[in-house]
């Protein structure tokens, strides 16, 4: 998974750290390539801006500087241009250092030539390519009213800097944070959905499964004391009841499985039919028609998923207990009344009731149930089977 990175009180931890480590692996070189250009969305915007950047300023190099989560140190995240490996080996400065520190601490625009850096890290440090530096400090933030960090800019000569181009520059460093929020806010849409997910599966484990096996393990313990006593009445009782819990639990199982391994297209229900119905061409020898008739099958997200299993749910039957040897797929939405049809020409139905050990039909009646639809069995006169899934179309 990609490193979140945190712009929270002029923070970017987890992926600052993997960037300082690419810079002190010596991944860096003289090239002008960046330091970011393995660390996925982030390193690439990154590299994009910068690189716009020094070309736009006529700079020869560039670095990309944000606050540790202790606020004390000014960390690389990103650099671009004719940086010397040892500056690019600084990865880690602290919020006090020279330019960089002026230009964070006070907010502003900074400028000097490099007899502060040369002073403290030799006369080569830079390069001939990098001898007046130019900082300016990334947006601040709204809420703490706290700097993120810097963007240090390295030109081979002296640089005007009045009123025009210190705002040219502010606007470079504002967009240079908004990618940073950008990518933080995408990151944490992505975190949040994977906890959700994680919720989501733990409330169907707990409502359904737990319950069940709950009960079995108190109807269980009540069938020892029954054979410790000899009451065989109440023993027969306590197994029946264990028994049937064990059933319900293995339907809950079967249905979490199928919920959370499905691998719906996420281009959406109508390529992800599309897809089934290739891949059912494909494994079976049965032939299929497809058939849409609606041109613009969209769907909420549950809507789409709910369907999707349920026609899924519907081809698996037909090739496994139909003998059949057509099938049509149909879908069609008259009046604002959705209607997803699965026809074959095989043995039929004899009962609409779940045999033992097999609950498809009632999972997709309760999958149905979900999206405020219904779930049809229609045997065709010994001609086969119609399973037919109904639905208003949703409320915007």
């Amino acid at each position: 998974m990609k490193p979140k990175i945190q712009l929270v009180g002029g923070c970017a931890s987890s992926f600052v750290n993997e960037v300082v480590s690419q810079h002190e692996s010596g991944s860096a070189n003289n090239s002008g390539t960046n330091a970011t250009a393995n660390c996925g969305e982030a390193g690439v915007l990154l590299e994009q801006f910068l690189l716009t950047i020094i070309k736009a300023t006529k700079a020869s190099a560039g670095i990309v500087r944000v606050k540790s989560p202790n606020g004390l140190e000014l960390r690389t995240i990103g650099s671009a241009g004719q940086l010397d490996n040892s500056c690019r080996s600084e990865s880690v400065i602290s919020t006090e250092c020279g330019v960089c520190g002026k230009a964070t601490n006070k907010r502003s625009i900074e400028a000097s030539g490099i007899d502060i850096c040369k002073a403290k890290y030799g006369d080569k440090f830079f390069g001939e390519a990098c001898k007046y530096v130019l900082a300016v400090p990334l947006a601040i933030d709204s809420v703490d009213r706290e700097p993120a960090g810097v963007v240090t800019l390295f030109f081979a000569t002296e640089q005007s800097t009045n009123e025009d181009v210190r705002q040219t520059l502010q606007s470079y460093a504002d967009l240079i944070r908004i990618v940073l929020k950008s990518i933080w806010l995408s990151e944490d849409n992505h975190q949040t959905s994977l906890l959700d997910e994680r919720q989501s599966i733990a409330n169907e484990i707990h409502d359904s499964l737990a319950q069940s096996l709950y009960y079995a393990k108190i109807r269980a313990s009540l069938l020892l004391d029954a054979l410790k006593s000899d009451n065989d009445l109440l023993a027969f009782k306590c197994a029946q009841d264990v028994d049937e819990a064990l059933e319900s639990s293995q339907k809950t199982v079967r249905e979490l499985v199928t919920h959370f391994r499905c691998q719906m297209d996420p281009k959406g229900l109508k390529f992800a039919l599309q897809k089934l119905a290739k891949d059912f061409i494909s494994r079976t020898s049965i032939t299929l028609e497809y058939i849409n008739r609606v041109d613009e099958l969209e769907l909420p997200k549950e809507y789409e998923l709910q369907v999707f299993l349920i026609v899924r749910e519907s081809l698996v039957n037909v090739a496994t207990h139909s003998g059949a040897t057509i099938a049509r797929l149909s879908v069609a939405c008259t009046d604002g009344q959705y209607e997803f049809d699965v026809e074959d020409n095989g043995a039929g139905i004899v009962s609409n009731d779940p045999v033992e050990g097999h609950y498809g039909l009632e999972i997709m009646r309760e999958r149905a149930l979900r999206i405020g639809g219904e779930v049809k069995v229609i045997s065709l006169d010994g001609q086969g089977t119609r399973v037919q899934l109904t639905f208003s179309a949703p409320v915007a």
